[in-house]
Protein backbone atom coordinates (compact mmCIF):
# COMPACT_ATOMS: atom_id res chain seq x y z
CA UNK A 1 0.00 0.00 0.00
CA UNK A 2 2.48 2.27 0.89
CA UNK A 3 4.44 1.86 -1.98
CA UNK A 4 1.32 2.16 -4.28
CA UNK A 5 1.42 5.85 -2.60
CA UNK A 6 5.03 6.68 -3.37
CA UNK A 7 4.35 5.43 -6.70
CA UNK A 8 1.18 7.48 -7.20
CA UNK A 9 3.28 10.22 -5.94
CA UNK A 10 5.80 10.31 -7.66
CA UNK A 11 3.96 10.29 -11.26
CA UNK A 12 2.23 13.39 -9.83
CA UNK A 13 5.48 15.00 -9.26
CA UNK A 14 6.44 14.21 -12.83
CA UNK A 15 3.07 15.33 -14.11
CA UNK A 16 3.83 18.31 -12.44
CA UNK A 17 7.64 19.40 -13.37
CA UNK A 18 8.06 17.41 -16.90
CA UNK A 19 5.76 20.71 -18.08
CA UNK A 20 7.22 23.36 -16.30
CA UNK A 21 11.04 21.59 -17.38
CA UNK A 22 10.10 21.29 -21.17
CA UNK A 23 8.88 24.51 -21.39
CA UNK A 24 12.29 26.04 -19.52
CA UNK A 25 14.08 24.04 -22.08
CA UNK A 26 12.42 24.95 -24.87
CA UNK A 27 12.42 28.56 -24.23
CA UNK A 28 16.21 28.15 -23.47
CA UNK A 29 16.91 26.44 -26.69
CA UNK A 30 15.37 29.19 -28.55
CA UNK A 31 17.05 32.01 -26.85
CA UNK A 32 20.54 30.45 -26.70
CA UNK A 33 19.99 29.45 -30.52
CA UNK A 34 19.28 33.30 -31.33
CA UNK A 35 21.78 34.38 -28.62
CA UNK A 36 24.63 32.63 -29.75
CA UNK A 37 24.42 34.32 -33.38
CA UNK A 38 25.79 38.02 -32.03
CA UNK A 39 27.87 36.32 -29.10
CA UNK A 40 31.25 36.37 -31.27
CA UNK A 41 30.44 39.86 -31.83
CA UNK A 42 29.38 41.02 -28.54
CA UNK A 43 32.49 39.55 -26.93
CA UNK A 44 34.56 42.12 -28.56
CA UNK A 45 32.79 44.86 -27.03
CA UNK A 46 35.66 44.82 -23.01
CA UNK A 47 32.95 45.35 -20.47
CA UNK A 48 30.79 42.59 -22.46
CA UNK A 49 33.27 40.39 -23.10
CA UNK A 50 33.87 40.18 -18.91
CA UNK A 51 30.33 39.33 -18.31
CA UNK A 52 29.28 35.41 -17.75
CA UNK A 53 28.42 33.80 -20.87
CA UNK A 54 24.65 33.07 -20.09
CA UNK A 55 24.18 37.22 -19.95
CA UNK A 56 26.17 37.55 -23.24
CA UNK A 57 23.58 34.98 -24.28
CA UNK A 58 20.57 36.94 -23.46
CA UNK A 59 21.71 39.77 -24.56
CA UNK A 60 22.44 38.27 -27.77
CA UNK A 61 19.20 37.16 -27.48
CA UNK A 62 17.38 40.43 -27.15
CA UNK A 63 19.82 41.93 -29.87
CA UNK A 64 18.41 39.18 -32.58
CA UNK A 65 15.25 40.04 -31.30
CA UNK A 66 15.39 43.27 -32.39
CA UNK A 67 17.14 42.98 -35.50
CA UNK A 68 14.44 40.74 -36.64
CA UNK A 69 12.03 43.44 -35.57
CA UNK A 70 13.69 45.86 -37.52
CA UNK A 71 14.17 44.12 -40.50
CA UNK A 72 10.17 43.13 -40.54
CA UNK A 73 9.75 46.94 -40.56
CA UNK A 74 12.08 47.78 -43.14
CA UNK A 75 10.28 45.22 -45.15
CA UNK A 76 6.88 46.66 -44.48
CA UNK A 77 8.02 49.93 -46.04
CA UNK A 78 8.32 50.87 -49.76
CA UNK A 79 12.08 50.70 -49.72
CA UNK A 80 12.46 47.42 -47.76
CA UNK A 81 9.78 46.18 -50.77
CA UNK A 82 11.89 47.21 -53.37
CA UNK A 83 15.00 45.72 -51.19
CA UNK A 84 12.59 42.15 -51.06
CA UNK A 85 12.09 42.10 -54.91
CA UNK A 86 15.16 42.82 -55.73
CA UNK A 87 16.54 40.11 -53.50
CA UNK A 88 13.85 37.60 -54.83
CA UNK A 89 15.01 38.34 -58.18
CA UNK A 90 18.84 38.10 -57.28
CA UNK A 91 17.73 34.48 -55.91
CA UNK A 92 16.08 33.84 -58.72
CA UNK A 93 18.74 33.80 -61.22
CA UNK A 94 20.39 30.86 -59.41
CA UNK A 95 19.30 27.70 -60.33
CA UNK A 96 19.60 25.46 -57.18
CA UNK A 97 18.59 28.24 -54.79
CA UNK A 98 15.88 29.18 -56.81
CA UNK A 99 13.40 26.44 -56.44
CA UNK A 100 14.45 26.12 -52.34
CA UNK A 101 13.93 29.99 -51.86
CA UNK A 102 10.93 30.08 -53.93
CA UNK A 103 9.29 26.84 -52.19
CA UNK A 104 10.43 28.37 -48.39
CA UNK A 105 9.13 31.68 -49.00
CA UNK A 106 5.68 30.73 -50.46
CA UNK A 107 5.67 28.49 -46.98
CA UNK A 108 6.72 30.94 -45.02
CA UNK A 109 4.47 33.58 -45.66
CA UNK A 110 1.67 30.93 -45.41
CA UNK A 111 2.45 29.58 -42.14
CA UNK A 112 3.40 32.95 -40.30
CA UNK A 113 1.85 35.32 -42.53
CA UNK A 114 -0.64 34.33 -44.65
CA UNK A 115 -2.33 32.28 -41.69
CA UNK A 116 -5.50 32.21 -44.38
CA UNK A 117 -3.39 30.21 -46.76
CA UNK A 118 -4.28 26.94 -44.72
CA UNK A 119 -7.83 26.22 -44.90
CA UNK A 120 -8.77 23.73 -42.53
CA UNK A 121 -7.23 21.20 -40.14
CA UNK A 122 -7.91 18.04 -41.05
CA UNK A 123 -6.22 14.01 -40.07
CA UNK A 124 -5.47 11.75 -42.88
CA UNK A 125 -4.21 8.03 -43.11
CA UNK A 126 -0.64 9.28 -44.23
CA UNK A 127 2.27 8.34 -44.92
CA UNK A 128 0.57 4.56 -45.39
CA UNK A 129 -3.29 3.04 -44.41
CA UNK A 130 -2.94 2.70 -40.68
CA UNK A 131 -1.20 5.87 -39.73
CA UNK A 132 -3.07 9.08 -38.92
CA UNK A 133 -1.57 12.69 -39.93
CA UNK A 134 -2.45 15.94 -38.83
CA UNK A 135 -2.79 18.11 -42.08
CA UNK A 136 -4.11 21.10 -43.48
CA UNK A 137 -5.96 21.48 -46.67
CA UNK A 138 -4.28 24.57 -48.61
CA UNK A 139 -7.37 25.54 -51.13
CA UNK A 140 -10.94 25.37 -51.19
CA UNK A 141 -11.22 24.45 -54.36
CA UNK A 142 -11.30 20.62 -55.40
CA UNK A 143 -9.24 18.76 -57.72
CA UNK A 144 -10.77 16.12 -60.29
CA UNK A 145 -9.38 12.79 -60.35
CA UNK A 146 -9.39 10.20 -63.23
CA UNK A 147 -12.31 8.16 -62.02
CA UNK A 148 -14.64 11.55 -61.36
CA UNK A 149 -13.79 11.83 -57.74
CA UNK A 150 -12.78 15.12 -55.76
CA UNK A 151 -9.46 15.58 -54.08
CA UNK A 152 -8.11 18.21 -52.29
CA UNK A 153 -4.04 19.55 -51.71
CA UNK A 154 -3.39 18.67 -47.94
CA UNK A 155 0.11 20.13 -46.50
CA UNK A 156 1.36 17.44 -43.84
CA UNK A 157 3.94 19.82 -41.49
CA UNK A 158 7.25 18.43 -39.75
CA UNK A 159 7.30 18.77 -36.34
CA UNK A 160 8.54 21.01 -34.50
CA UNK A 161 9.68 22.89 -37.35
CA UNK A 162 6.79 23.42 -39.45
CA UNK A 163 8.00 25.35 -42.52
CA UNK A 164 9.14 21.89 -44.05
CA UNK A 165 6.74 19.13 -44.39
CA UNK A 166 4.81 17.46 -47.48
CA UNK A 167 2.27 18.20 -49.79
CA UNK A 168 -0.67 15.21 -50.99
CA UNK A 169 -3.42 14.99 -53.26
CA UNK A 170 -5.63 13.34 -51.34
CA UNK A 171 -9.18 12.11 -52.24
CA UNK A 172 -12.26 13.93 -50.59
CA UNK A 173 -13.51 10.52 -49.06
CA UNK A 174 -10.45 9.84 -47.42
CA UNK A 175 -10.29 13.41 -45.23
CA UNK A 176 -11.39 13.12 -41.64
CA UNK A 177 -12.46 16.92 -40.25
CA UNK A 178 -11.13 17.54 -37.29
CA UNK A 179 -13.08 21.22 -35.73
CA UNK A 180 -9.72 22.06 -34.97
CA UNK A 181 -8.72 25.66 -35.94
CA UNK A 182 -5.34 26.61 -37.65
CA UNK A 183 -4.16 27.60 -34.07
CA UNK A 184 -4.90 24.63 -32.54
CA UNK A 185 -3.90 22.55 -35.20
CA UNK A 186 -0.26 24.42 -35.41
CA UNK A 187 0.43 23.81 -31.72
CA UNK A 188 -0.09 20.21 -31.99
CA UNK A 189 2.29 19.43 -34.44
CA UNK A 190 4.62 21.48 -33.69
CA UNK A 191 4.07 20.34 -29.99
CA UNK A 192 4.91 17.11 -31.06
CA UNK A 193 1.76 16.14 -29.94
CA UNK A 194 2.21 17.79 -26.52
CA UNK A 195 -0.51 20.39 -26.95
CA UNK A 196 -2.93 17.81 -27.29
CA UNK A 197 -6.40 19.31 -28.46
CA UNK A 198 -9.74 18.28 -25.70
CA UNK A 199 -11.43 17.06 -28.37
CA UNK A 200 -10.40 14.76 -31.69
CA UNK A 201 -12.70 12.80 -33.84
CA UNK A 202 -12.89 9.16 -34.01
CA UNK A 203 -10.29 7.66 -36.27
Amino acid sequence: MRFTRLRRHFLLGIATVLPVGLTIFVIWFFVSGLGRLFRPILVWLPWIGRLPPSITTIIGFVLALTVITLIGALASGFIGRRLITGIDRLIQQVPLARSVYTSARQLTEAVFIKRSSLRKTVIVQYPRPGLFAIGFITSEEPLQLKDGTRAYLVFFPTAPNPTSGWLAIVPESEIIETGLSIEEGLKFVVSGGLARPAHLPPL
